[in-house]
Parts: structure tokens; sequence; C-alpha cells
């Protein structure tokens, strides 16, 4: 499955007898990208990533170093420097060592593979967008992307995981004037690489977005689209759906958890293996296997994630949730965020509106003014729409909006029936159409 170089760099750091614990992540990461701008093709390429990160724990100091050289000569020389950067450290170590024993996974989509190896049909299917654009006058914008990646962790309590996953990303994107559309999803099967749906949907979103007209500031009915809502569960896993906010204080689901206080038909949770997801991962970065939590079943607050530190912090069960060494600070953070979907298409939900806004996206969101609440501010963009008597009736510049994404799950009226993989970075988001009354507007 791995390559042998990194399998035996890990080997050699998790049996180093320097330290008296060890865990090692290492990894690669193959991009094949076909990036398109103002109608051409200007990157189409392979790329490769490794690195090799080394946690030890020495004289109960932990200490941590990481490289991009996986050269067999330069490995005495990371773990020294994992050494004296434990000697450095302040705080006591609160390093758990998974006994995890060997597993292997080979979890690779035979579709994408094939897409990795078929450089011309990327580039294909990045023509055929950027030729809708031409024809139609209007710019284009986007990017195929096929991932291939690697994963080994190994510990010196004999851990020793190996994984190999791809996936998919699609972007497309047309401009003209005032007006713009855009869509994103990854994809992980043909069933979910609608890359013809999406360049209509976004094409059609930047023709009907011309000459927008401002928005009334105030509380409003409004639908966001899939990509919308990604953002808002990826707020609200940054902000509530963790451990880490738990112990800070700031978890509303953690605070609030056994209290029905969402709609009865919202069901929020994670889960690595789900075929709802477009990366599917069995294990976290400390190797522990992963195990599905449920943030809102039914409309009760019901759990958050854990990583092994705050699960003994906050005597929990571990639900295999860390994220990379490198990033502990942020950890643990739910990747496979995914909401289930309701009975009504958009179109009947648009339908059903009297007076509202349409959403495609959020963009420029920070949460910061209030985390229990997740109180969020940002604007809308690329597609904002007036709907008047059930029907999209104008553009409306993009605006923007300061609500509380908590209280927006509080006052969703209907969930879309179609999800979108929304995902664009580490992880994959999972996510449907959400009509919500009050939702606020500056």
């Amino acid at each position: 499955m791995i390559d042998n170089t990194l399998n035996n760099i890990a080997e050699k750091l998790a049996n180093n007898k320097k330290a008296d614990k060890t865990l090692v992540v290492a990894g690669n990461q193959e991009n094949l990208l076909t990036r398109f701008a103002v109608n051409r093709i200007h990157q189409h390429v392979r790329q490769e990533n490794m690195s090799v990160t080394v946690v030890v724990e020495k004289n109960k100091r932990v200490g941590i170093a990481a490289t991009s050289s996986v050269k067999e000569d330069r490995i005495d020389e990371l773990l020294e420097k994992a050494l004296s950067n434990a000697e450095l450290s302040a705080s006591e170590s609160t390093l758990q060592l998974s006994e995890t024993g060997e597993q292997q996974y080979d979890m690779k989509s035979r579709f994408v593979e094939d897409l990795i190896d078929d450089h011309d049909e990327r580039a294909r299917i990045a023509a055929n967008i950027i030729d809708k654009g031409v024809k139609a006058g209007v710019d284009s914008f986007g990017l195929v992307n096929a991932q291939r990646q690697r994963l080994i962790i190994r510990n010196s309590a004999g851990t020793s995981i190996q994984w190999e996953s791809d996936v998919g990303l699609l972007k497309a994107m047309y401009m003209k004037d005032e007006g713009s559309g855009y869509q994103i999803s990854q994809f992980n099967n043909p069933g979910n690489f609608i890359w013809e749906q999406l360049s209509e949907r976004a094409l059609q979103k930047c023709l009907d977005s011309q000459h927008p007209e401002p928005l009334e500031p105030g509380k409003y009915t409004v639908i966001l689209e899939p990509l919308a809502v990604g953002t808002l569960l990826e707020e609200m896993a940054m902000f509530t759906f963790n451990a880490r906010a738990a112990y800070q204080g700031h978890s509303y689901v953690w605070e609030h958890r056994g209290e029905q206080l969402f709609p009865k038909f919202m069901t929020i949770y994670d889960w690595g293996l789900d075929d709802l997801t477009a990366l599917r991962m069995p294990m976290d970065f400390e190797g522990y296997l992963k195990k599905p939590v449920q943030f809102i079943e039914g409309g009760v607050a019901k759990d958050v994630v854990f990583d092994s530190r705050l699960a003994q912090m906050l005597n929990h069960p571990n639900t295999g949730h860390s994220l990379p060494p490198e990033a502990y600070g942020y950890s643990p953070i739910p990747l496979n965020v995914i909401m289930l979907p309701g009975e009504k298409s958009e179109e009947q939900l648009i339908k059903e509106t009297e007076h509202g806004v349409l959403v495609t996206m959020l963009n420029y969101v920070s949460s910061y003014l209030d985390p229990l609440t997740v109180l969020a501010t940002g604007i809308t963009r690329n597609g904002t729409f007036l709907i008047e008597n059930g029907k999209v009736t104008k553009a409306v510049n993009n605006t923007r909006f300061l609500q509380s994404f908590v209280e927006a799950l509080q006052h969703t009226t209907d969930i879309g029936s179609e999800l979108m993989m929304v995902g664009e970075e580490m992880g994959s988001t999972t996510a449907p159409a959400l009509k919500i009354e009050n939702f606020n507007f500056m």
C-alpha cells in the first residue's frame, strides 16, 4: 500500500529508544489539478507533498517536530529536534498512545483513480465548462482536482495504521459585469460527479444576478442553498460541535445536551465511514478509531466530538477526532459533518415562500462575536435573489448579515431533499438547503 520509504521512517522513529513515548504521523498527498481562469486552462499539473511529524514524550514533557524531507539520513535529526523541543516545554505532557494494533485501509475510489490517471479527461471537463461560458458571453473560472491521500500512523505502543483514500473536487464560477455564479462539490463516484449540473447552475446564477438592487436591512425568511449551509455547519463544527468548545464553556450543544431545542425533523452528525461523506477515514491522527457522533438528533442536543486529551479532561469516551499533531491547538474537530435531508425540493421551498431571500453562499464569515450562540457576520456572495409570491424575481446586492447560527438552526422550518458534498479543505461537509425564519441582514 504505502511507499516503503515512509513506512521505514515511521517504524524507525516509533521504535526509537530515546523517548518515553513516540507517535509518528507520516503521509503523502498527490494532487492532479486542472485549473482555469478567464476562459483558458492555465494549470494542468501533478503535485506531490510528503510530510513526517514526530511527537515524543520525555520526562513527562512533550515535543513535536516535522519535516517535508523523507530522506532517511534526516530522521535522526528530526528525532533530536523533537526531543530538544520536549526539554523546552513548560507544561506536563498529556500524550496518550492508542493501542489499535495493526490496521490497513484501502478506501480508494476506482472512479477517482481513473480520473487521476486520465489527464486528458480532466482537461476535457474543464474545457466543456469553459465552453459553456464562452457561448453565454461570460468569463469562466474553476478547477477539476483529483487527490490521492496516504497516511501512516505508528506509535511506540504497537499501533501501526496504513490508510489510502482519494477524493475529487470541482469548482465552477462564471462572472460578467455585476453578476457572478459559483458552485463547488466534492465527489468520489459517478453519481456525485455532477459537473454538468453544477456548471449549468453556476452559469444561470451569473446570468440572473445582473443589475442587482439593494436589500433593505431587516429580518427575512431565507432559503440557504447547500453551499451556504455548508459554511454554517463548518462554523458550528468549530465553535460548538467539539470538546474544546465544551471545555472552554461555549459549546451550546454540550451545555444543553438532552434538551429539545431544535426542530424535531433536524439531525446533524459526524461519521467518517458514512456513504454520504466524500473522504472516508476510519481513524484520527492519534491512531484512535472514529466513532459516530450525533450532535443534534431529532432536534435534541446530544454530544460533541473528543480526542484523547479532552476525553480525559472531561471524563468522556474518546470519539477519535484528533487533528494532526501540528494542529493540536484546534483539536478535536469533526471532519465528516452530515445533515440529513428533508422531503421538499428547493423549488418547493421557494414556491412556499411568500417573501424571502435566496442565498447561494456565505463569505468572509467570522463567528467570534459570541461563540456560545455562534453569532456570525459575513456577506452573501455569487447569487443573492429576492423571492416574492413563491418565485425568484430579481437579484439583490451582496448583503452583510449578523446572525446566530444556533438560532438559525432553531428557526429552520424546512430542510431540502438534495444533499451536496460541499467541503473543500480537510474533511467533508454534506449539506441540504434550509428554509429559515428571521435571518438578520444589516
